[in-house]
C-alpha cells in the first residue's frame, strides 16, 4: 500500500502541474503561441526517447533482478550513454520545432528542448527498486517546483517562454539530484573498481528497447506536426486533447508502474499467472478510465482551454478511447513483454502500427481535421496492441512447452532404465 501511495503522488503532482501550466501558457502568450509550445514538446517527446535510450523499458526488470554492484554499473552506463546523446539530440530537436514553429519558432524550438532532457530521468532505477519516496523526493519534487516557479512567474506578466525555461530547470536538477544520491561520487574508488562495458556494446545491449520506445513516441509525437502542417486550423483543438489525453496516461503511471516492479519479480513457475492477472487488471481499469474521462472532459478541456478551444463531443470520445487503449498497451510492452523478455515483439509491433498509423492520421487530418487525426492514431494503436497480444500469448505457450519439456525428462530418465 505504501509503495502505491508514493507512485500515485509523484504522478498525480507531475499532472497537476503540468495541466495546471496550460492555461497560464494560453493566458501569457496566446492559444497559438501555446499550440506551437505543445507541438515542439511532441517533437521533444521523441528526442526524450532517443536520450532514455531504452533504460525505461528494459530498466525497470533487469534493476529488480541484479545484485547492488550490477545496479550501479548500469547506472553509471546509463548516465554516460545519455550524457554523450543530450547534446545532438536536444540540437536537432530545437532546430525541427524551429522549422515547425513559423512565427512562434523560438516558443516551439525552447518546448522541444525542454522535453528533450526527460530522457534523462532516473525514474527507471527507482521503479525497478520498488523506491517510490525516493522517485518523489529525487525525481518529481525538482521537476515540480521547476514547473511551479514558471507558473508563478508567467501569471505575474512573463511571456510562455519564461515558463518552458523553468520546466528545462526543473529536470535537470532532478537529474543531477538523482545521479548523485545513486552513484554518490564522493566514493570514486568504488566506482573505479566496478566492471563497465565498452560505451559500443552497452548502446548495442539497448537496441530492441531504444527502437521500440523511439517508434512508439514517433507514433505519439508524429501526429501534432502532421496536424500542424497541413491542417493548422484544427492545431489548437488537437493539441489540447492530445495534452489531456497524455496527462491522464501520466498521472496513471502508479499503476503501470507497480506492475512494472511486481511482474517480473514472479518466480519462474508464477510468471505467467502475473502477467495475466496484470493484463486483466489493465482492461477493467481502462474501461473504468475511459468512461470517466468522458463524463469530466468537457469541464477540463474547457478550463484547460481559457475558454477559447471547444473540441466536438466525438473528439472527446476518441480521446477516451485512445486513453483507455494505451494505458492497456502500455501495461502489455512495458511489465508483461518485458517480464517475458520479449521485446522483439513489442519492437515488431510498435513498427507495424506506426507505419500504419501515421498516414491514416494525415489522411485523417486532411478529411475531418481533429476528429480524423485522432482515428487514425485509434487505428495504429489498436493494431500495435492486437499485435503484442497475439506475440505474448506465444510467448506464454512457448514457456508452457518448455516447462513441460522440463518436467518430462527424469521420467523418460527412469523408464529408459
Amino acid at each position: 500500500m505504501n509503495t502505491i501511495v508514493g507512485y500515485s503522488i509523484s504522478m498525480v503532482l507531475l499532472a497537476v502541474v503540468s495541466l495546471a501550466v496550460i492555461p497560464s501558457m494560453v493566458m501569457a502568450s496566446g492559444a497559438a503561441a501555446w499550440g506551437m509550445i505543445a507541438a515542439g514538446q511532441s517533437i521533444g517527446g521523441v528526442g526524450a526517447v532517443i536520450v532514455a535510450y531504452g533504460w525505461g523499458l528494459s530498466g525497470p526488470a533487469s534493476v529488480a533482478r541484479a545484485d547492488a554492484n550490477m545496479r550501479l554499473t548500469a547506472y553509471a552506463e546509463s548516465v554516460i550513454c545519455k550524457l554523450l546523446i543530450i547534446v545532438p539530440v536536444g540540437l536537432l530537436v530545437f532546430l525541427v520545432a524551429w522549422g515547425v514553429g513559423r512565427d512562434y519558432a523560438i516558443f516551439a524550438g525552447v518546448g522541444a528542448l525542454s522535453t528533450a532532457t526527460v530522457g534523462l530521468t532516473a525514474n527507471w532505477w527507482f521503479v525497478g527498486l520498488m523506491q517510490p519516496y525516493r522517485l518523489l523526493v529525487f525525481e518529481t519534487v525538482p521537476r515540480v517546483l521547476g514547473t511551479g516557479i514558471g507558473i508563478f512567474y508567467m501569471t505575474h506578466g512573463s511571456s510562455a517562454l519564461v515558463g518552458v525555461l523553468w520546466q528545462l530547470i526543473g529536470m535537470v536538477t532532478a537529474f543531477v539530484a538523482s545521479t548523485i544520491w545513486i552513484l554518490q561520487p564522493w566514493r570514486l574508488r568504488q566506482l573505479r573498481s566496478l566492471p563497465r562495458r565498452r560505451i559500443g556494446m552497452v548502446l548495442s545491449s539497448q537496441r530492441l528497447g531504444v527502437t521500440s520506445t523511439v517508434l512508439s513516441s514517433l507514433y505519439t509525437s508524429t501526429p501534432i506536426v502532421i496536424v500542424s502542417l497541413i491542417a493548422p486550423g484544427a492545431q489548437p483543438v488537437y493539441a489540447v486533447v492530445e495534452k489531456v489525453q497524455r496527462q491522464v496516461i501520466v498521472g496513471l503511471g502508479p499503476f503501470v508502474t507497480i506492475l512494472q516492479g511486481w511482474v517480473p519479480k514472479a518466480r519462474r513457475q508464477d510468471l505467467v499467472r502475473r502477467v495475466r492477472t496484470g493484463l486483466v487488471a489493465a482492461v477493467v481499469f481502462a474501461v473504468a478510465l475511459a468512461g470517466l474521462m468522458l463524463a469530466v472532459a468537457p469541464e477540463l478541456v474547457r478550463w484547460l482551454g481559457g475558454g477559447q478551444i471547444k473540441p466536438s463531443f466525438v473528439t472527446l470520445i476518441l480521446m477516451a478511447l485512445i486513453t483507455g487503449v494505451s494505458l492497456i498497451e502500455a501495461v502489455v510492452s512495458k511489465a508483461c513483454l518485458a517480464a517475458l523478455r520479449r521485446l522483439d515483439v513489442v519492437t515488431r509491433a510498435t513498427a507495424i502500427g506506426t507505419l500504419v498509423g501515421l498516414p491514416c492520421v494525415a489522411i485523417g487530418a486532411v478529411s475531418w481535421g481533429a476528429e480524423g487525426a485522432l482515428c487514425g492514431i485509434f487505428a495504429g494503436l489498436s493494431l500495435r496492441l492486437l499485435l503484442e497480444l497475439m506475440g505474448m500469448r506465444r510467448a506464454i505457450a512457448q514457456r508452457s512447452e518448455d516447462a513441460l519439456d522440463v518436467t518430462m525428462v527424469p521420467e523418460i530418465g527412469v523408464s529408459g532404465s
